[in-house]
């Protein structure tokens, strides 16, 4: 699908333009010095949520029968898999269908992406055998003295 990009301040001279252009279109309305903003059809959105429920009712069934073939579509999708050892592999993908299905059920996917940067920080680390090193310590710890209460 087409996203046309528009400026917020068209979109609040024009209205009627831009809405015009949800017919075939999703439109993001950028803004000066704040996040963009998204329009879209509800019937649109409406599918896309069920598609992407769906996808991960299919992802988590593939898991439980296949858990192999799930890896590897893993990998596919994100190379940085192949960093992990085979058992946090395993962990990444069940971690990552159990929150699939849940951001499904509240509709915010924000989770998702904290999850999938968690992960992908992980496998950075092991594929860094200094960073690895440096990370599995010992480490040295210096003490400054006592931590005052903070004031209420």
């Amino acid at each position: 699908m087409q996203v046309i990009e528009r400026t917020f301040s068209e979109f609040l001279r024009h209205p009627k333009e831009v809405v015009a252009e949800l017919a075939n279109s999703d439109v993001v309305l950028r803004r000066r010095n704040a996040p963009a903003l998204r329009l879209c059809r509800v019937d649109r959105e409406n599918a896309r949520d069920e598609v992407f429920g769906s996808v991960a009712r299919m992802l988590r069934n593939l898991a439980a029968n296949h858990p192999a073939a799930l890896e590897e579509v893993l990998s596919d999708a994100y190379p940085w898999v192949k960093f992990l050892p085979p058992d946090e592999r395993e962990l990444f993908a069940v971690d990552l269908t159990k929150q699939l299905l849940a951001v499904d059920s509240i509709g915010d996917f924000a989770p998702v992406g904290l999850l999938v940067d968690a992960w992908k920080a992980t496998a950075e680390v092991h594929a860094s055998p200094e960073l690895s090193r440096r990370l599995s310590g010992p480490f040295e710890v210096t003490h400054g003295g006592r931590v005052p209460r903070p004031a209420l």
